[in-house]
C-alpha cells in the first residue's frame, strides 16, 4: 500500500496530508501452516488515514529518514487493539523518536479493517474451486473470524524544510 504526496512551500516546512505505509512480518513472528483444505483471508483495511508529522513537531530544516515501526492486533470486529512500538532492524528506538511514534500510534488506533478469516473446506479440490481470496465462499465447513497481529513501518523525513512521510524500505 503505497501513497505518497509531497507538499512544499518555498523556505518553510509543511504538513504532509497523505502517507504511504508498508505492512511487514516482524522478526520471530509466529506463523501457522495451513493444511491443503484450508485458506486464510487477510484483514482488509478500510480508508485508514495515514500518520502525519505531529503538529507541534519542531520546525527544522533536516531530519534524516527515521523509520518507526508499529505492531497492532486486528480483532474479530476489525478494530485495532494493542498498538505499540515494534522493535526491529531498521526501526528507530521508541525513546529516540517519541513524537513520531506518538503520531503513528494515535493514527493507527483510529484504523478499521474487515477482520481476518480462517476458512476450512471439505478437501483441497473444493477449496481450489470455491475460495476467492476475499472471504470464505462456497462449500465451507468452517468460516471463523480470527484476530491477527500486523506490523507497519512509516518513515518520517525533513529535507530542505519539506516534511515527508513515506513507505519504509524495511
Amino acid at each position: 500500500m503505497i501513497a505518497l504526496l509531497l507538499t512544499a512551500c518555498s523556505g518553510c516546512a509543511t504538513r504532509t496530508t497523505t502517507v504511504g505505509q508498508r505492512m511487514f512480518l516482524p522478526e520471530g513472528a509466529a506463523s501457522y501452516a495451513m493444511q491443503d483444505h484450508q485458506a486464510f483471508v487477510f484483514p482488509v483495511p478500510h480508508a485508514n488515514p495515514p500518520p502525519d508529522f505531529p503538529p507541534d513537531y519542531p520546525l527544522r530544516r533536516e531530519l534524516p529518514p527515521t523509520t518507526v515501526c508499529i505492531s497492532l492486533v486486528v480483532d474479530e470486529a476489525g478494530a485495532v487493539g494493542r498498538p505499540e512500538p515494534q522493535p526491529g532492524t531498521g526501526c528507530a528506538m521508541a525513546e529516540e523518536a517519541a513524537p513520531l511514534y506518538a503520531a503513528a500510534l494515535a493514527r493507527v488506533r483510529q484504523w478499521r479493517f474487515d477482520p481476518a478469516m480462517f476458512c476450512s473446506y471439505p478437501d483441497a479440490a473444493t477449496r481450489d474451486r470455491d475460495w476467492n481470496g476475499r472471504g470464505c465462499s462456497g462449500a465451507v465447513t468452517e468460516a471463523r473470524v480470527v484476530p491477527v497481529s500486523l506490523s507497519y513501518a512509516f518513515t518520517f523525513e525533513v529535507r530542505n524544510g519539506e516534511r515527508k512521510v513515506a513507505s519504509a524500505p524495511h
